[in-house]
């Protein structure tokens, strides 16, 4: 019997075998194809059948509740050991129930059957028993299923699916590549000859022919068409080869000797032309750029670079455009760039032409042009005209923003001696010193000019409150005092300085420095050495902050300062725990000074770290003494600001408290913010734990108040969280308050934290604070805040009580 010719061995061999990229890449495609269909239904199959399994499960164990876990808690509550056995071994005989357990007190009193399983469903069902009109929980049944056998019985299946349906398609694939290759494969063999032949000699003159029959039933086919268009493209491409060779001849030439540097590149990017002018002008040979991305581009100017590529996909032309690239060494270059953009037939970008001109010598010139028409030739600082106009754009982003721009004026305190006594020369260099503490003094953001002589100007931008530039002032004020060493001359000076603010003062440049200029006159009037606000009321201000700043400099050697205490008071039995010590500044000249006038202050200007460590010392001190003449043990508390964290070395202070006093470390207890805690957590979670290793004990102060959050009350191992007054102050009258209090005392016990609330100044608040089991409360229904002698006294009324 002959074989039909797809059949015979060698055609077998073509088809499946010898040389078949294609029928490589089909067999894999439908097998993929097909592995993936199979894959997904019958992964859909599977896992409908592991829910279904799963279901089975949970609805046995569903009926182990409603049927047999009332006759085991009867069986438990009377204690039948034999029954309960017997019971539970009936269990086992449930499919896939390997497992089950009553557990008691936390304690496995019965059980039957093994845990074997690696995977498996664990349910847990309260034994509750009816008594005396009560509800009881006696213990609980453990139910152990085993689902390794779901996965067993869901495994077979899958082999079993998977092994037919691969043979199924491993014969589907034979057979369609067998007519593949006898109906077009060979053909594609003789085409693919041919066109290598063309490949190698365009100008041959035979035709295509395939090795078939001319004509035939279902005749012409794609194959026809096929190689009719590869005759027409073959007479097409030997006619445009030969215009083509004339063309580049007459193209080499021009870019050989053009003046100008011609860059070719395809649509990738990539260099197809480097003529000699750019060899000459970025120092890259034509070998080394033909074939790579263009390697002129700085890597600043890399999203410029992307964002004029994504033009030139679109199709845009560039004429003379100034762009700032780089050479082979690294040196910068400006060029004017004018690029054109071949396009196919199609629209679509083919390659792009770009020539480019050095004009770095003409962009030097009008650099140096731009900066003296703009800039102070002595000290290269922004002149009165540019500064006008950094005012104004500052002045446009304020409007826009709902922010405010101070303008500041400075004048150096008699700097004409110096210019007579030292000569204009050392003046001149003591100018550009200044100039630099200026611009050292200010933001990145402010603009720094000289306006002539001893005048500076400043633009401070982006103020949100006239008083954020009290900072910056400071910091000017207090380095102008600083020598200044010039030529081995030592030489002091001060500065008096005016500021107006827009749009309080004024909303125009000469309004605004007309003003300024009043307020630095101002200045210098009250004994030069400051600065002024031209506005009296925040100049006030200003002066207010800046006397208690001084002040409060000197009030620790002057021993101003001193430590109230208010008792805190255990609400279960009354006794006296522990007290607070509060911070007091007793003024010469104001008198007694409250804490939120000078506490700011001190925290702004860093004075609050060696005054949080004298009150550390002093606390420490004050409770030691009380427990060394026999007043009962407690713990003494002392609020710790941010900036003793951030600024201050709290560790060690802490210690050298402790260490001063002779106090133990457990009757002292820090109060932090909740600000403290999520500011650089990583680094006060650190401080916490080593104070924490030390016995002293953290409370939270303000709770509620801030981003309050379980998780940083369980990392930082808080012992006490203490109640904001501003939630118990109306917390016998708003429901709100009520919720919110009980809430916190709930979620502390849970939790095993002690609390306290502060500012409780009625019976009423007192007696639901009892019934909400807050354990520790102080406040003026208590006592207020007292001296420590005052407070002696109060704590030995109440131990003779």
């Amino acid at each position: 019997m002959k074989l039909p010719s797809f059949l015979k061995p060698k055609f077998l061999n073509k088809a499946l075998i010898r040389n078949n990229g294609i029928a490589r890449r089909i067999m894999l495609a439908l097998f993929l194809f097909s592995s993936v269909i199979t894959t997904i239904i019958t992964g859909v199959e599977m896992y409908f059948d592991y829910r279904s399994e799963l279901k089975d499960i949970h609805e046995r164990i569903e009926s182990i509740r409603k049927v047999s876990l009332p006759t085991l808690t009867e069986s438990v509550w009377i204690a039948e050991k034999p029954q309960i056995q017997n019971q539970l071994k009936g269990l086992l005989n449930l499919e896939d129930v390997e497992f089950v357990s009553i557990v008691a007190n936390g304690k496995t009193e019965w059980s039957a059957g093994a845990r074997t399983a690696i995977q498996h469903v664990e349910a847990v069902l309260p034994l509750i028993h009816l008594h005396r009109g009560q509800t009881v929980t006696i213990g609980d049944l453990h139910i152990v299923a085993s689902v390794d056998n779901v996965f067993n019985r869901l495994w077979n299946r899958l082999i079993l699916t998977l092994v037919s349906n691969g043979i199924k398609t491993l014969l589907i694939i034979v057979f369609v590549l067998l007519i593949f290759q006898y109906m077009v494969g060979q053909h594609l063999e003789h085409i693919s000859s041919y066109l290598r032949q063309f490949a190698s000699n365009i100008s041959t003159g035979a035709d295509l022919q395939l090795n078939r029959p001319v004509t035939g039933r279902w005749r012409p086919d794609a194959l026809d068409h096929v190689t009719t268009a590869i005759n027409t493209m073959h007479r097409d491409i030997s006619g445009s080869h030969r215009d083509l060779i004339t063309t580049n001849q007459r193209l080499a030439a021009i870019l050989a000797d053009s003046p100008v540097a011609i860059v070719a590149r395809d649509r990738n990017h990539i260099v197809t032309d480097w003529n000699p002018a750019a060899e000459k002008m970025f120092g890259w040979s034509a070998s080394e750029a033909i074939g790579h991305p263009l390697r002129i581009v700085p890597k600043n100017k890399l999203h410029e670079y992307e964002a004029f590529n994504t033009r030139i996909q679109k199709g845009d032309r560039f004429d003379h455009v100034e762009l700032l690239r780089e050479k082979r060494d690294g040196s910068p270059i400006h060029i004017d760039l004018s690029l054109v953009v071949q396009l196919n037939p199609s629209g679509e970008l083919e390659s792009y032409l770009a020539f480019i001109t050095d004009i770095s010598g003409r962009k030097a010139d009008e650099k140096q042009i731009e900066f003296l028409a703009y800039h102070d030739p002595l000290t290269g600082l922004p002149n009165r005209l540019l500064l006008k106009d950094r005012f104004e754009r500052a002045l446009a982003h304020a409007k826009r923003a709902g922010l405010r721009v101070g303008l500041l004026f400075i004048d150096l305190d008699r700097f004409k001696s110096i210019n007579d006594t030292l000569g204009h020369d050392i003046g001149d260099e003591f100018l550009k010193e200044i100039s630099t503490r200026v611009i050292q003094s200010v933001r990145d953001t402010d603009t720094v000019s000289r306006q002539g002589g001893d005048e500076f100007l400043v633009v401070l931008s982006n103020l949100h409150h006239p008083d954020d530039a009290n900072p910056i002032l400071r910091k000017l004020i207090e380095r102008m005092r600083e020598p200044f060493h010039i030529n081995e001359q030592e030489i002091g000076t001060s500065a008096s300085m005016g500021i107006s603010i827009f749009p309080e003062d004024g909303t125009d440049y000469e309004t605004l420095l007309k003003k300024a200029d009043i307020a630095m006159y101002q200045a210098k009037s009250d004994g030069r050495n400051t600065y002024r606000f031209f506005d009296e009321a925040m100049n006030l201000e200003a002066v207010e902050h800046q006397f208690i700043f001084n002040s409060l400099r000197r009030a620790l050697e002057r021993e101003e300062l001193t430590l109230h205490y208010q008792p805190k008071i255990d609400l279960a039995s009354g006794a006296v725990t522990g007290a607070e010590a509060l911070l007091r500044w007793n003024h010469p000249e104001l008198g007694m000074v409250p804490p939120n006038r000078f506490i700011p202050v001190a925290e702004e200007s860093g004075l609050i770290v060696p005054i949080g460590h004298w009150v550390l010392i002093e606390a420490c001190r004050q409770a030691k003494l009380w427990n060394s003449i026999g007043r009962p043990a407690f713990s003494i508390a002392v609020n710790v600001s941010a900036v003793q964290f951030r600024r201050g070395d709290i560790e060690n202070s802490v210690a050298q408290a402790l260490a001063v006093s002779g106090l133990a470390a457990e009757f002292l207890e820090l109060e932090l913010t909740e600000s403290i805690l999520i500011q650089d957590v990583e680094n006060v979670l650190a401080s916490v734990k080593r104070i924490k290793m030390m016995g002293v004990k953290i409370s939270i102060d303000d709770f509620g108040t801030g981003y309050s959050s379980l998780s940083y009350l369980k990392r930082f191992d808080i012992d006490k969280l203490k109640i904001d007054q501003s939630f118990v102050r109306d917390l016998a009258t708003d429901p709100d308050d009520t919720a919110i209090v009980r809430a916190i005392i709930q979620m502390a016990r849970s939790m095993n934290l002690k609390t306290i609330a502060e500012g409780v100044e009625t019976v009423e608040m007192l007696e639901l604070l009892r019934t909400f089991h807050c354990d520790e409360a102080q406040g003026y229904y208590f006592a207020r805040p007292m001296p420590a002698e005052s407070m002696d006294t109060y704590l030995l009324a109440t131990q003779s009580i």
